[in-house]
């Protein structure tokens, strides 16, 4: 969470423009594919969503999965929604989500804006009309998703009650009363979320700005994953990192071999092969202890293949 709290307003300071309202329309746009593919789900089952149930619905979810207690305040038919979240795990992609959910369950086009700027714990959706140029790009690129390729196996225990792997309620504290996920090595808050909203506003900034700007963006991300395993380091190693990447669904990283005074590893199945390859760069860095270049970055069908050498 503190890593996407940290990407967007570091890209807005580099790039020269506040990026806020492409990461809202990507998480708008992610949302609405989202709440549309439950409320299909629920009428195979046999049940006629009403917009409240799926509103409830989904505020269940935002605690189980760590994003926030949400609390549903108002609605009202084709006018405005208005959720309570006070401790939101993200300013743009909350508000982003929730003017998805309201547009796949009400219908109506929703801008979600802060009621009080000061406190910010009360977002209210209120129907307007769409800005079309710009839905049009984010929803071509939410559309694409992420390509991803199939290759090699991996086995793990589950947990009998929920059914997921047992390794990541060892890494995780869940409390979703409080709608708070914690690693227990770090005691950082963490959140299970969808990212092809977070890849699509990536995909049209590549667009806008040309494809330097996923250097950029792994530098970012580099720089976060030099403070948070700087921190952890003495509680967990190069290989114990790598092998909970593809538990966290952040990808799998393979063929990590030394080249001269370098390295080269791939990322198969990355979930934004920017980001991960700056984590892969930051973790490398902090475990061998020197400074690395970034000295290739080369992105195919489902991986990232990054060259890191000697500064």
């Amino acid at each position: 969470m503190e890593e996407l709290n940290n990407l967007f307003p570091e890209i807005s300071r580099r790039i020269g423009f506040d990026i806020t309202r492409l990461v809202i329309e990507g998480k708008r746009r992610d949302g609405v594919r989202y709440t549309r593919s439950l409320m299909d789900n629920l009428r195979r089952a046999g049940m006629e969503p009403a917009p409240m149930d799926v509103f409830r619905m989904i505020s269940r979810f935002c605690a189980y999965w760590g994003l926030g207690i949400a609390e549903i305040l108002e609605y009202r038919e084709g006018e405005i929604l208005s959720v309570r979240t006070p401790a939101y795990y993200s300013d743009p992609m909350a508000r982003g989500d929730w003017a998805g959910v309201f547009e796949a369950a009400d219908g109506s086009r929703g801008d979600p804006r802060w009621r009080d700027e000061t406190t910010r714990d009360i977002i209210d959706i209120v129907a307007v009309e769409g800005e079309p140029e710009l839905e049009e790009r984010i929803e071509q690129e939410v559309e694409l998703g992420i390509p991803f390729t199939e290759e090699g196996d991996l086995e793990y225990r589950y947990c009998p009650e929920c059914g997921i792997p047992l390794a990541i309620s060892e890494q995780f504290e869940w409390n979703p009363e409080i709608s708070l996920i914690r690693e227990r090595v770090s005691g950082k808050r963490f959140i299970l979320h969808n990212t092809n909203g977070i890849v699509a506003v990536v995909r049209v900034l590549e667009e806008e700005l040309g494809e330097e700007i996923g250097d950029i963006i792994a530098e970012i991300s580099r720089g976060y994953a030099r403070g948070y395993y700087g921190e952890i380091r003495d509680r967990t190693s190069l290989e114990a990192e790598l092998l909970k990447f593809p538990l966290r669904s952040w990808g799998r990283a393979t063929a990590l071999k030394r080249e001269g005074d370098g390295y080269r590893i791939r990322i198969l199945n990355p979930y934004s092969p920017p980001v991960v390859s700056g984590r892969v760069w930051g973790l490398l860095e902090v475990f061998e202890g020197r400074d690395l270049v970034l000295g290739e970055r080369n992105e195919g069908e489902g991986y990232v293949e990054i060259f890191l050498k000697t500064a």
